[in-house]
């Protein structure tokens, strides 16, 4: 073995190749490459104790078929030394890890998991090393997980053939999102001859063609140690990761040569302009639904210096809305908001720079290609002031600096930063390791007109170009759905009745295979002993500042401070209050006293890592009658920028300027297009947030305020010009007057504790500069509604469905709120998966209890089915009162609950959660309680709790489903009361 200066010994089958210090980042690089195979392993060693492992192929795909999409998923179907059907998703029921999953990008596939406890780690080490390089890839998952003819009766060869598969059905919806749509459609036409033309997830009508000994075909190639990435991170010893890595897998294999290099893309001689449709409903509007959308092939992923260049240019050009080409584009009235994904992208081998509008129409197309290429000139010419340049670069250090990880673990954010140019050109270092690319560029900044020959190099004089419209076709669904009957019907038409007598056993086999109880003993398991039966306790600190107290809470944030105000809202005349959403979208957006929205941005950007407002609300932990209704207001910065972040939060907090109608008009359009983009990927959230509106007060006024209902009205007053929005202006002005003061304030702070004092001053100086109306607003509103069993429908143009029931149950300090989440877990792992998921071939099926708002909520993502999943969550409560579970059962659901709620959040997310929490009530000794419940929950307690506050309570549950028309109008026969409204 040998010493490395990491105090770690590497064993003898690798090569230590070169270690980084990233002091910035508080940690160690290591690279090595293992001697026999090649392979190539990263070891990011920090004191971290979310601990990850990653194993990334580079998969580039020849078709759309999907394989590499279908082989991530099939692959955890069961392996050479887990034998099961299902060890992924039986091993998140025996873990804790913080995060599992597996993702096919374009041209790799990645399989991460990461855990805080040292044998859970090593667990399930073992069963992510067997998946990715020994699995059975069975027929029967290869059906179940990608794609399967049957009938649509499996047992009636009468009932019309179908093609049925997890991932047809995930990419069905997938490709009915404009926003994914217009990213695939993309990446087709600026990359014809490389893998990136294809799209790795799958098209919907190639899927079929792929069979399963193309998929065999496929990881016999690609999936093999000398085509292998390791990542780990963390504080466990790299030896020890290296030795079971070496032991487990690398010791079995030989080097071998492996195709999977991209090539760079062969350039254009010319621009390329092409439309492309995408599916929407035949009564929908269609004025306004098209995107335009222009793309340029950039520099190779191999030169890291053009890359950090061309990001603090994309920075530069579209970073806020004072940004030159930002604020032309909506300026110019010719869409409501930037195209999904504008900005530079270092993901592909060749990589791109994209910038368009949605909200737009087709005839519009050439007017937004012109517009683009003047405003590129103009800058060209113009250049950018040093400020905005100094602007940009500290955004990218701060950036570069921020511990995040609340949405996914830090070391995920670290791996995907890396992985394209380690992939691709074994460079693992430079997108983490920034000053010797940004001290090349101050010095090129000095010497001439450094980003304006960036523009002209490889934007106004690079005829590698796409200019793409994506326009709506009201009648593509169908056309689609007919010629899938075609295929079917003339696949049907050559089965002879062997083959018919074929599939009936094939899907009989599957449905048998689905249904069995299997022994999974050879799979490893945590015990309750290994939860820590103690509460994680947070220290925080209540400071005096002037007349306030204010809550500190020093973390590890690696030099950033998190400032959170929250003002009650009860002080708000309640006509307001359905606005008020719309007022903390607002609020940052605009200008502020003496500072146009223009110089508010470019503020925010050169002395902040940005600043916004919400509205939230905090459950009551003792009655679902009761909840408080919040405005919060929050911003980051690098502590030598504290002040400035301070300054910034008191002009908005102060003297937001709502007078500048012709900017509401602007800000109004870009937040309908994002409710627009975001709700085909949250389906399942949003049809359950409407439900739950009919059993709590609390429920109604999430559902107003980040619902639906919310949707709706924005979508009516984005229809108002701007010279129709004086009444809003004034509302606007009146919540503020009504809201932002100082007396109710309550302001926290999340810092090093090096840094109090300096943090302590800044937020004193805000918290002066409020205005003081002498009373104190009431924290808690009071409002008790009956629960109503509606049945809602809403219509969209998605060829899936999103399928929920929702149940009222208890506050969190009820006897019975732990079986509850215990519960969800249960019937998740053991029954709906099964049902919905594996059966059904949706991509989804869950159930949650959410213990503070007191809903037990069932629902299906990119669901094929409808009425059947309803007659599934029936099943599952009949399922849970024939107490056809055991106690180890039990055991994986306690241990899946704790691992969410045990995961970790980043520094920030450490102080704004616990002060949340300190104002709903949620003190240590109440959540060490509901630790203790969820411990000792008993098989009696979860039969118990099932019967009361689910079977029984069936007749008042409120049912929401998102689909389209057509969907929903057939289920009517079953839901004969379903109100249908249209999105």
């Amino acid at each position: 073995m040998t010493d490395t200066n990491s105090t770690q010994a590497i064993p003898a089958a690798f090569t230590l190749v070169s270690t980084t210090d990233l002091p910035e980042l508080n940690a160690t690089l290591l690279q090595l490459r293992h001697n026999v195979t090649g392979a190539r392993l990263v070891h990011i060693e920090n004191e971290d104790t979310n601990n990850l492992f990653a194993v990334a192929f580079k998969t580039p795909p020849s078709d759309s078929t999907g394989v590499a999409h279908i082989l991530e998923h099939t692959a955890l179907c069961g392996s050479k030394n887990f034998p099961v059907r299902d060890p992924f998703f039986t091993m998140l029921k025996r873990s804790l890890n913080t995060f599992m999953n597996a993702f096919t990008a374009s041209d790799w596939t990645c399989y991460p998991f990461s855990s805080q406890n040292h044998k859970d780690f090593y667990n399930l080490l073992d069963i992510y090393l067997d998946a990715a390089f020994f699995p059975l890839l069975r027929e029967r998952d290869f059906a179940q997980e990608g794609h399967r003819l049957e009938f649509a009766q499996s047992d009636d060869p009468t009932s019309g053939l179908t093609f049925k598969g997890v991932v047809f059905n995930e990419m069905k919806g997938a490709m009915a999102d404009p926003s994914s749509l217009l990213s695939r459609r993309t990446t087709r036409h600026l990359y014809p001859t490389t893998c990136y033309h294809h799209n790795s997830g799958g098209e919907p009508e190639d899927i079929p063609d792929l069979s399963w000994q193309q998929l065999r075909d496929f990881h016999a190639e690609f999936y093999h140690p000398s085509n292998a990435c390791f990542f780990t991170y963390g504080n466990f010893p790299l030896a020890d990761h290296l030795e079971v890595i070496e032991e487990k897998v690398l010791s079995q294999f030989q080097a071998r040569a492996v195709n999977s290099e991209v090539p760079q893309e062969q350039r254009f001689t010319a621009p390329l302009t092409v439309k492309e449709p995408f599916p929407i409903d035949e009564q929908e509007e269609l004025t306004g639904k098209s995107m335009v959308h222009l793309s340029w092939l950039c520099s190779d992923i191999s030169d890291s210096y053009t890359r950090l260049s061309l990001t603090l240019l994309s920075q530069l050009l579209l970073g806020n809305s004072a940004s030159p080409l930002y604020k032309a584009l909506l300026d110019s009235g010719l869409g409501t908001n930037l195209t999904p994904g504008c900005g530079y992208h270092d993901d592909y081998r060749s990589t791109c720079f994209t910038v368009g509008l949605q909200g737009t129409d087709e005839d519009k197309s050439d007017q937004i290609e012109n517009l683009v290429l003047e405003t590129l000139r103009k800058i060209a010419d113009d250049g950018f002031s040093r400020e905005r340049i100094d602007a940009a670069i500290h955004r990218l250090e701060l950036v570069n600096r921020e511990v995040s990880g609340d949405s996914y673990p830090y070391a995920i954010m670290m791996m995907m930063r890396i992985l394209g140019p380690w992939l691709h050109c074994d460079d693992p270092v430079s997108p983490l390791q920034l000053d010797e690319n940004l001290t090349r560029l101050r010095k090129e900044l000095d010497d001439g007109p450094f980003f304006e020959n960036l523009i002209r190099t490889w934007l106004l004089d690079n005829p590698h170009r796409v200019n793409l419209c994506l326009h709506p076709d009201p009648t593509l669904t169908k056309e689609m759905e007919q010629k899938e009957q075609q295929r079917l019907k003339a696949l049907e038409a050559r089965l002879t009745d062997n083959d018919r007598q074929n599939l009936i056993d094939q899907a009989q086999t599957l449905q048998q295979a689905q249904e069995e109880k299997e022994d999974v003993s050879c799979l490893p398991s945590l015990e309750l002993s290994d939860i820590d039966p103690k509460e994680p306790e947070i220290a925080s600190e209540t400071l005096a500042v002037g007349d306030h107290e204010v809550t500190f809470y020093p973390q590890p944030t690696n030099g950033l401070a998190y400032f959170n105000l929250y003002f009650p809202v009860s002080g708000v005349d309640a006509e307001l209050h359905p606005y008020l959403p719309l007022f903390s979208s607002l609020l940052t957006q605009i200008g502020a006293g003496k500072y146009s929205y223009l110089e508010m941005a470019e503020r925010i950007e050169a002395g902040t890592g940005g600043i916004r407002a919400s509205v939230e609300i905090l459950d009551d932990i003792a009655s679902l009658d009761q909840y408080q209704p919040l405005l919060r207001l929050r911003g980051k910065a690098l502590i030598r920028n504290v002040d400035n972040l301070a300054e910034i939060l008191a002009d908005v907090a102060t003297s937001a300027d709502f007078t500048d109608l012709e900017r509401l008009a602007t800000v109004i359009g870009q937040i309908k297009t994002s409710w627009e983009n975001a709700i085909p990927g949250s389906g399942h959230s949003y049809a359950a947030r409407a439900a739950a509106g009919h059993l709590t007060a609390a429920g109604q006024c999430r559902e107003q305020w980040s619902g639906l209902t919310q949707f709706k009205q924005v979508k009516e007053i984005a229809k108002l010009k701007a010279d129709q929005l004086t009444d809003l202006a004034a509302k606007m002005q009146k919540i503020a007057k009504q809201l932002l003061h100082s007396d109710s304030v309550h302001a926290a702070i999340t810092a090093e504790q090096d840094d109090l004092e300096s943090n302590r001053n800044a937020m004193q100086h805000l918290l002066e500069r409020l205005p003081g109306l002498g009373h104190q607003d009431a924290m808690t509103t009071a409002a008790t509604i009956t629960p109503q069993a509606v049945q809602l429908g809403w219509a969209t143009s998605i060829p899936v469905s999103y399928v929920t029931r929702v149940f009222r149950t208890v506050p969190l300090v009820h006897e019975d709120a732990a079986a509850l989440k215990i519960l969800a877990a249960l019937l998740k792992a053991n029954f709906l998966h099964r049902e919905i998921r594996e059966k059904g071939g949706a991509y989804g099926g869950m159930a949650n209890s959410n213990s503070e708002a007191g809903v037990f909520s069932m629902l299906s993502y990119r669901d094929p089915h409808l009425s059947r999943t309803l007659d599934v969550y029936e099943q599952a409560l009949q399922w849970v009162q024939s107490g056809d579970f055991d106690q180890e059962k039990i055991k994986e659901a306690v241990l899946a609950v704790f691992s969410a709620i045990d995961r970790p959040l980043s520094p920030g997310g450490v102080g704004a959660h616990e002060f949340a929490n300190a104002l709903q009530g949620m003190t240590l000794e109440i959540r060490q309680q509901f630790r203790q419940r969820l411990l000792a929950v008993t098989k009696e307690q979860l039969i118990n709790v099932a019967q009361i506050y689910l079977t029984d309570k069936l007749a008042e549950s409120p049912v929401s489903i998102l689909s389209n028309d057509e969907i929903l109008r057939q289920a009517q026969e079953q839901l004969p009361d379903m109100e249908i409204v249209r999105l």
